[in-house]
């Protein structure tokens, strides 16, 4: 009757250690990253009154007759389901999705935890708020590079040291996208003069030829060539050798005589079948009269600009009219052509290695294809770089070239080029940077070209960081640049169930849980990091509720037995009465 008893006393003990672990859930349905308890019973030895006996010819086999000598405890099991994830917009708090632990140290011990309420101290040491734990993870190098590889120690701290500041880096390379205006206008250089030149042309005889052409806005101005005076067999002084015949140039720009052989410029004449001009000592000087306001006697004024357009220097070549005793038939035919703006610009800051800046602007002027263009090549643009009104670099300098495009728009020559910067007054070498316009076309429509990136940057300080969902602790600088300072290590565990709970939420191994599996977040089975959110509890009240309910009922019964072997050993008692 007394193992009865005891077996209630046992009972009572078992249920109280439920109740133990039922309140202790309840008691941290608010706690981050808590697992809940759960409890298994298991029967104590049993008292063999009778063995078991086989069947024999006689008689049927009896089954084992045994009283069992109550319960005990069998095991205290964590339940490793996820907890809901609740957002605190705190971009250092972290929850775990998935399998995992945060690795954390106290400066000896490695220690492991899913409460993710992560904040810096005053060293820049990434810590949980609750308990000054450290967070580990893989450092990164000077350039931003993560090493995986290296084993986790407990000297593995994260750390974000706020206000530090970077180093500056020199500008290598500027790039540029957008479009040159395929409609720009193209100032003029030449006219070329074609058709006939009578060599036999009366007295008073004369022949003009009025063209357009264009400055650099494209603004139109009218070139009258007139051809007068016409002398067979010339002779004297100032007739070249060989001279056959002769005729006196006037050229008028926008109406206005500028040129005049008989003031002293070169006179037309037909030489061994061609015409060339000679000037007053009859030498010769070619077949086309410059007007580029040189002091020659074949030269004249330039095309003056007309709204802020510059004067244009043109070449008025005669050399292709034929020389025969016919009427006089000139055409002349200039290059160039009216249209939008033909000049673009923009700018862009870039940086020594100092960290000053140095803002430079390009300057884009369309002109004419000059000298031996690249294949495909039917535009050009020139461009020019300078700081501060100083040039710094163009298409002339040595090794770069104008931009040439094809006629779908695309650039053929030019798309890299490189800029040599020299800052004045500071101690900081000149430094070169290479000019990608690549990306660059010319097709009909708005201008909008310009310099978008330049990988260059100030010294910055370091003013935040965040951490990405692979673990990635990315610093932000207040020059706007960022680098990855390390990344978080998260520990999996064979049998997360066997780490021992050490208190204030974290765990530690032992030799049931399996060594730490330590690697990155979202790899290898690892869950993946969500950074402003933290895990709550997974513990679920209305199933606590129920096992409170069941847990106090076998309380409840297991106190019977004990009251009623009472009152039968008092009945026993009663028998000497």
């Amino acid at each position: 009757m007394l193992q009865a008893m005891f077996s209630g006393v046992s009972g009572l003990q078992a249920h109280q250690l439920k109740m133990s672990v039922i309140g202790n859930n309840i008691a941290n349905v608010n706690t981050y990253g808590f697992k809940s308890g759960r409890v298994s019973f298991q029967d104590q030895l049993a008292q063999m009154l009778r063995p078991a006996t086989a069947p024999s010819d006689t008689a049927g086999g009896l089954n084992p007759a045994q009283v069992g000598l109550g319960v005990s405890l069998g095991s205290i099991d964590t339940i490793e389901t996820q907890g809901n994830l609740q957002t605190t917009g705190k971009g250092s708090d972290l929850a775990i999705q998935g399998s995992g632990f945060f690795a954390v140290t106290d400066g000896s011990a490695v220690e492991y935890t899913r409460d993710g309420s992560f904040d810096l101290d005053s060293t820049g040491a990434i810590v949980n708020q609750s308990t000054g734990r450290r967070l580990l993870g893989y450092a990164a190098d000077a350039s931003g590079h993560v090493d995986t590889g290296v084993p986790i120690t407990a000297a593995s701290v994260l750390t974000v040291p706020i206000g530090q500041l970077g180093s500056a880096r020199a500008t290598e390379r500027i790039h540029f996208v957008g479009n040159l205006d395929a409609a720009a206008a193209v100032h003029s250089t030449a006219v070329t003069y074609s058709g006939n030149l009578s060599s036999a042309a009366a007295a008073d005889d004369s022949v003009s030829v009025t063209s357009t052409v264009y400055d650099t806005l494209g603004n139109p101005h009218e070139v009258q060539v007139t051809l007068s005076n016409p002398a067979s067999g010339p002779a004297g002084a100032g007739v070249p050798a060989g001279a056959s015949y002769a005729w006196d140039a006037t050229v008028a720009i926008d109406g206005t005589e500028s040129y005049q052989s008989s003031a002293g410029k070169s006179r037309l004449y037909l030489v061994a079948g061609r015409w060339q001009l000679a000037d007053a000592t009859g030498q010769p000087a070619g077949s086309s009269i410059a007007l580029d306001g040189g002091a020659g006697a074949n030269h004249g004024p330039r095309i003056p600009g007309a709204g802020g357009a510059g004067p244009v220097s043109i070449r008025l070549d005669l050399g292709g009219a034929t020389a025969v005793a016919g009427a006089s038939s000139l055409a002349g035919e200039a290059d160039g052509s009216t249209g939008t703006n033909p000049a673009w610009g923009t700018s862009i800051r870039t940086f020594d290695s100092l960290g000053i800046e140095h803002l430079i602007a390009f300057r884009y002027t369309r002109v004419p294809l000059e000298g031996a263009p690249p294949p495909g090549a039917t535009s050009q643009w020139n461009w020019v770089a300078t700081e501060n009104g100083q040039e710094v670099a163009s298409s002339a300098t040595a090794g770069n070239s104008p931009l040439f495009f094809n006629p779908a728009g695309q650039i053929v020559a030019g798309s890299s080029q490189t800029a040599v910067i020299s800052p004045s007054g500071q101690a900081v070498p000149p430094f070169t940077v290479s000019l990608d316009y690549q990306d660059l076309t010319q097709r009909a429509g708005d201008a909008n070209a310009a310099a978008t990136y330049q990988d260059g940057y100030a010294a910055g300080a370091l003013n935040s960081f965040t951490i990405s969902s692979d673990g990635v602790v990315t610093a932000v600088y207040s020059n706007g640049q960022s680098r990855a300072l390390g990344q978080v290590a998260m520990a999996a565990f064979a049998n997360p169930g066997g780490l021992a709970k050490v208190g204030n939420n974290l765990l530690r191994e032992t030799s049931n849980s399996g060594v730490p599996q330590i690697g990155v977040p979202d790899q290898s089975g690892r869950g993946k990091i969500v950074p402003g959110f933290l895990e709550m509890s997974n513990v679920d009240l209305s199933g606590e509720f129920t096992n409170l309910i069941v847990t106090e009922r076998g309380f409840q019964a297991n106190t019977r037995i004990i009251s009623v072997v009472d009152d039968l050993l008092q009945e026993v008692i009663n028998l000497k009465r």
